[in-house]
């Protein structure tokens, strides 16, 4: 079976959640993948100066396709139905997309999607304008009705598909995301500790907020708990900037702490473990979210979690982490002295969280991609 991969999620140059999920799911379904024959597609417009993460890939079961179009035409060209994903990738029976996208493709291939989570259906004021608008020209309702299968990355996020646009439940297949616990592990070399404190100026305690800088992330809910905090700690923020961001960063320049606060930004997936491994705790308080790669990474560095008892994170956390009430800040706040000053409630979270993630591979989440696309031949 000729199995086409969209691999335009890449684009960015940068990794977050979609791009972490896309690189290492890839990684192991190619290398495991004995049978089918893989096309992976990538667009690249010839005036763009990134690194290419689409070109990662060098398997022998595996060929990569780059167009050059500006994205918008591209874009548009299949919204409009004027070009088919054929007609750039040559025929396969089947279109697995990593994250949703622009697509148009013959009647009798098979589509395969996987959906990170629904908040731009649900939290729309969450996002800009631009991003609303993408949004909905992604067409949400006729890409999943489309699908003859799609991969949730939780229960939560099944619920929501099966609420929100009424899809049988056969048709949706809840695979967990992987972490890299070669990466991610708790014993990270001393030098590698030290090189990181002194790269990034790192403080001597800190609790670690790790996410995009967005509104749905709720950084600014746990400013709020911060200013409340009564233990003395540093807290040190990790992301790249998203959007409607600078509302928060006038947050934090107001702040009566703002001298303990140190914004590093966009970190490289080289360096986060050790960032991680120095923190006396994450703080994951977000609003929204379909799964939350961060706090797992967090607990196989051997770091406890406080995250948000909101969506998806409880059913991640699998009760190897605090829980708050993100709309609350004095609950985040009691959370964040709970990790601090607790000393066996820490332990326990600490032994609980690399129990935990144990379950979360790679290796297990290619196996069921597999399975699934298997299934559609």
């Amino acid at each position: 079976m000729n199995i086409a991969v969209d691999l335009r999620s890449l684009q960015s140059g940068r990794l977050s959640g979609v791009e972490n999920y896309t690189l290492n799911l890839l990684d192991a379904l190619l290398a495991m993948d004995k049978e089918n024959r893989y096309t992976l597609f990538s667009n690249r417009f010839l005036g763009q100066s990134r690194p290419a993460l689409a070109d990662n890939f060098h398997f022998i079961n595996a060929k990569t396709v780059r167009a050059r179009y500006p994205n918008r035409l591209l874009n548009l060209g299949l919204m409009l139905r004027a070009v088919r994903l054929e007609s750039l990738t040559g025929d396969f029976e089947v279109l697995f997309m990593p994250n949703l996208n622009q697509f148009n493709i013959r009647s009798s291939a098979k589509l395969a999607i996987t959906v990170h989570d629904l908040s731009p259906v649900i939290t729309p004021e969450y996002y800009d304008v631009k991003r609303n608008l993408w949004h909905k020209l992604l067409g949400f309702k006729r890409a999943f009705a489309r699908a003859d299968l799609i991969f949730a990355v939780s229960e939560y996020t099944k619920l929501d598909l099966i609420r929100l646009f009424k899809i049988p439940e056969q048709k949706i297949r809840v695979i967990y995301p992987g972490i890299d616990q070669k990466i991610f592990q708790p014993k990270i070399p001393v030098e590698r500790l030290r090189a990181a404190r002194n790269a990034y100026g790192l403080p001597g305690d800190y609790i670690l907020f790790l996410n995009t800088i967005e509104p749905r992330k709720n950084l600014s809910g746990l400013l709020r708990a911060y200013e409340l905090l009564r233990h003395p700690t540093d807290l040190v923020i990790v992301g790249r900037k998203g959007w409607k961001f600078r509302a928060i960063f006038r947050e934090i320049a107001a702040s009566k702490k703002s001298a303990h606060i140190k914004y590093i930004g966009y970190l490289e997936e080289r360096d986060k473990p050790a960032v991680i491994s120095l923190a006396r705790g994450l703080v994951y308080p977000s609003f929204y979210e379909g799964f939350g790669f961060q706090p797992l990474e967090a607990m196989a560095c051997g770091v406890p979690v406080l995250a948000s008892q909101a969506t998806s994170l409880p059913e991640v956390a699998g009760g190897a982490a605090l829980l708050a009430d993100p709309h609350n800040p004095d609950d985040i706040r009691r959370g964040i002295e709970l990790l601090l000053t607790n000393e066996s409630l820490r332990e326990r979270l600490i032994a609980k969280g690399l129990e935990w993630v144990k379950k979360y591979t790679w290796q297990k989440t290619a196996d069921q991609v597999l399975a699934g696309l298997n299934g559609l031949k």
